[in-house]
């Protein structure tokens, strides 16, 4: 039997502490792959391999000001933990068929902060950004992917990417 999966909600949290209600919206890095264009003699086609993960920037869209937050925000040399809490719900032909929890946890810190934009009869909000050096994700409490810039990991399926390029070096 076919299932689909959706998410329709999610928590935010910062350094452990809920922001119930308090951000609007929360883009997660995307996982840019690095290409290095190659080519040579004899090759009719140019290919792009694989050469790094590029930096990682997020951005949290606050849906008014906190100082609470902000003050820990502001500070670009102190890296915060933040984390995405939700529910991947699986449906079949006969409804709702699972719901499995998947939480991301990102070490950033924030390089673009609101100082507000603010209009007539609208609400203001405040959009920070953030650059990430670790991402880790589990589903289910399986971890799906793990990231790490400092310590040169990255993991898929609880699988070391790296291994065989860190092997092939060390010959």
């Amino acid at each position: 039997m076919a299932e689909l999966n959706a998410i329709y909600n999610a928590n935010v949290y910062v350094n452990g502490n809920s922001q119930l209600g308090r951000a609007s919206e929360f883009k997660l890095p995307e996982i840019e792959i690095g290409q290095d264009e190659h080519k040579g003699l004899g090759m009719v086609g140019t290919i792009k391999l694989p050469s790094g993960v590029e930096a990682l920037e997020g951005e949290i869209t606050w849906n008014s000001f906190y100082p609470d937050v902000f003050t820990k925000v502001y500070n670009p040399f102190k890296a915060l933990q933040l984390m995405v809490r939700a529910n991947v719900q699986a449906f079949n032909a006969a409804g709702l068929a699972a719901e499995v929890p998947m939480v991301t946890i990102v070490t950033a810190t924030f390089s673009k902060n609101p100082l507000g934009s603010y209009k007539p009869k609208e609400k203001a909000e405040f959009s920070s950004t953030f650059q990430a050096t670790e991402i880790r994700q589990t589903i289910g409490g399986r971890e799906t992917l793990y990231f790490n810039a400092f310590t040169n990991q990255y993991r898929v399926n609880g699988v070391d990417m790296l291994a065989q390029m860190r092997s092939n070096i060390g010959q």
